[in-house]
């Protein structure tokens, strides 16, 4: 009890429109002594867009 944990969360987005997810922290019992479940909303934001890289290629149009 009363003590602070940190618990980093990453999450990359593959579309422009926000997203939501719930994360559940689950405590285990402890000789007996049940903890409490941690319910957390997490909606994501996009603020700016990266791009991810460039592929360059060659082949041809069209072959016989």
């Amino acid at each position: 009890p009363r003590k602070q944990g940190c618990i980093n969360v990453e999450f990359t987005s593959r579309f422009l429109r926000p997203a939501e997810a719930v994360l559940l922290l689950i405590s285990k019992t402890v000789g007996g002594i049940n903890g409490a479940t941690l319910t957390f909303s997490l909606k994501s934001e996009v603020n700016h867009i990266k791009p991810a890289g460039v592929l360059k290629c060659k082949s041809p149009c069209y072959e016989l």
